[in-house]
């Protein structure tokens, strides 16, 4: 191969030699030592520039050996490679056969979108437009340091894959895994194998697929990743994240755990927002309760959970819990955080429990006072007894039922063999729980009473109708055993073969055992 000279510094112009494709644009300096039949060396020196093909080299001092076309350059190396790519060096060796080119000492490349890559060793081959170092590189942006042990930069699709010890430290989050790829044009990078991501509230978050934009804080992950705190672990097939608004979008077999508050909730799709610390749970959405031996289950079509004290700004909740005998408010924003949460649940919700189960249309659950607040057709079962009204507040202790106030239209029915049901409606109804078994039933306002009493030998001994101001009911092991009847009584004791047709229901009666949750498996469905 040969070479053609142009300008030195003396402004006398070298003869040219047979056509080539390497030019020397401009010399101030140049020498020629030929050391044997395979070296021929050619020296220029200052402000040196040179042509090959479409692209230039400038350089302080170049050597070329012009029987192998091999060029050694030093100092202040700049490579433009047709306009679209730069980088930069204190050395190089460029084959100008293969046109590949091997740098070293303060590497930097930079194209047309700005990319800032940074290494000490850097492969670039010219045909195919590909760089590589594997001794350790970063590239910079403009919020964001991403650095590796090893890389390929694709010039024509702009696109770099970083291997080995990947790490990616930008504002929010901290990126860490084994290989990544980096659109530069774009500023996405794509996670194409395991990968840790640290944010800046402490969360950790592992995903095998998807992609960060580290120009707008969005990010996608597939395949199953997961989200870890403190206390929260969340996990779905697909998740989409925006930085800015702090919105999170969750799709596919969604699982939300609180380990320390013992909260599981399942979903087709969920949305979160991280910064208000709520989220919003649809597609057949599953809130798990979870205690010692009776976890409750709930269901509906959507279910939508934050703090307390947000809700407090627009909507005064009420504790429902007794605020005498010294109580002292909880520190929802201090040590009794853990209670700042509400739960609302509305259309189609179910409850299951080993000793409760409930529908209704909308449900409220407060952290504050852990009452479940049943709006709209509310249903409660326990065991062999049905409560409805138009609303009722189910309160509990330690997650069992401690009691129960059921307003308007409120209605007791308690099976008491496959034909006989006992019965009691008023305009309220207060029921207290043992264990999680109603052991005590007080309604007023209208009371009125359907009830079978049994002699010793548990035979019925008739039906009592009555109507009260007040009627209470005591129940041991799961049955009425004692009814008291509180002022203004009228009632009439029927023989079971002397009952009228018609006087066994009293008026709303409904037995709802179709419309009952019979198992947590069916919740899960």
């Amino acid at each position: 191969m040969s070479f053609i000279y142009i300008g030195n510094s003396y402004g006398q112009q070298l003869k040219p030699a047979a056509a080539s494709r390497l030019e020397i644009l401009f010399a101030e300096r140049q020498s020629f030592q030929k050391i044997d039949s395979l070296t021929e060396l050619q020296t220029f020196a200052g402000k040196v520039k040179l042509k090959h093909d479409k692209t230039l080299f400038f350089c302080d001092s170049v050597i070329l050996n012009s029987r192998t076309n091999i060029l050694e350059a030093f100092g202040n190396i700049h490579i433009n490679d047709n306009d679209s790519i730069h980088t930069y060096s204190d050395y190089l060796r460029y084959n100008t056969d293969s046109k590949i080119a091997k740098l070293k000492k303060n590497v930097r490349i930079k194209d047309t979108h700005g990319t800032n890559m940074q290494t000490q060793e850097l492969d670039y081959d010219l045909n195919t437009k590909i760089a590589t170092y594997v001794t350790g590189g970063r590239i910079i942006t403009k919020n964001t340091n991403l650095t590796s042990k090893a890389a390929d930069y694709y010039q024509d699709v702009d696109e770099v894959v970083f291997r080995r010890d990947v790490e990616i430290i930008a504002p929010d989050y901290n990126i860490y895994a084994d290989s990544i790829l980096y659109n530069t044009k774009t500023e996405k990078a794509q996670f194409i194998s395991p990968t840790t991501i640290k944010t800046k509230n402490n969360r950790t978050i592992y995903t095998t697929a998807g992609y960060y934009d580290l120009k707008t804080g969005k990010a996608i992950l597939e395949s199953r990743p997961t989200i870890q705190d403190s206390n929260v672990i969340i996990s779905s097939d697909y998740m989409g994240f925006d930085d800015e608004t702090g919105i999170a979008q969750f799709k596919g077999n969604f699982v939300y755990t609180d380990t320390v508050e013992g909260i599981s909730m399942l979903a087709g799709q969920a949305f979160s927002n991280n910064n208000t610390k709520s989220f919003l749970a649809f597609d057949k959405p599953l809130l798990i309760i979870k205690q010692d031996n009776d976890s409750t289950f709930v269901t509906a079509d959507t279910l939508y959970s934050a703090k307390l004290t947000d809700l407090s700004y627009y909507k005064n909740i009420p504790v429902l819990t007794d605020t005498g005998n010294g109580y002292v408010a909880p520190d929802l924003l201090g040590k009794d955080s853990s209670q700042n949460r509400f739960f609302r649940a509305w259309y189609n919700v179910k409850i299951f429990s080993d000793s409760a189960q409930a529908v209704c249309d909308s449900l409220f659950y407060a952290g504050t006072d852990s009452v479940f607040r049943m709006f709209k057709d509310p249903v409660i079962w326990g065991n062999n007894s049905q409560i409805l009204a138009d609303t009722i507040y189910m309160f509990t202790k330690n997650r069992k039922p401690e009691k129960l106030h059921a307003f308007f239209n409120a209605f007791l029915v308690n099976k008491s063999n496959e034909s006989l049901y006992n019965q009691v409606k008023g305009k309220t109804l207060n029921a207290w729980f043992v264990d999680g078994e109603i052991n005590y039933v007080r309604t007023k306002g209208n009371a009125e009473s359907v009830y079978y009493p049994v002699d010793d030998d548990e035979q019925y001994i008739g039906m009592n109708k009555s109507k009260a101001d007040a009627i209470d009911m005591y129940f041991i092991n799961r049955k009425p055993e004692r009814v008291l009847f509180i002022k203004d009584l009228e009632g009439t004791i029927y023989p079971l073969t002397q009952i009228p047709s018609g006087f066994n229901e009293l008026p709303g009666y409904k037995w709802l055992e179709h419309l009952r949750p019979k198992s947590k498996f069916e919740m899960m469905q």
